[in-house]
């Protein structure tokens, strides 16, 4: 089950809050073809507090918007069939906002920190009730 929009946590990146939908940008990766250190960047972004080096914010970044961008329909297909509603050009717009402002703020610094509201202290816990699980048929 997906979580409603107004459940979403806030996703700052540096003093930027990033669209509601940035929350799932893992998503967005499961959906494209992007690399597994690619898919595994975004599930660490997206789930918890953190810092990285600029460099890697950016590869990681281009990387997964050159994909959304070649893939655009299939998403935008893909989407509408799991969510059933009209909000998949939408949300993948979003997710070209949220990377776009990421690797904008990436490149005129050494490091960039990110925290999502509510979750930066759940060290011990699971992600919660924010998890999606999308299968390709």
């Amino acid at each position: 089950m997906q979580p409603s929009p107004e459940k979403f946590k806030i996703v700052w990146f540096e003093n930027e809050i990033l669209p509601k939908w940035a929350q799932l940008l893992d998503v967005a990766t499961q959906l494209c073809h992007v690399s597994e250190s690619t898919r595994g960047w975004f599930s660490r972004f997206t789930n918890s507090a953190g810092v990285d080096d600029s460099r890697t914010i950016v590869n990681e970044c281009q990387s997964l918007l050159t994909a959304i961008r070649q893939d655009k329909e299939m998403l935008i297909r893909e989407l509408e069939r799991t969510r059933g509603d009209g909000q998949a050009p939408q949300i993948v717009a979003a997710w070209e906002y949220a990377l776009d402002t990421m690797i904008r703020e990436a490149r005129s610094k050494k490091t960039c920190s990110w925290r999502i509201e509510g979750i930066e202290d759940k060290g011990e816990s699971d992600h919660g009730d924010g998890d999606i699980t999308l299968r390709r048929v």
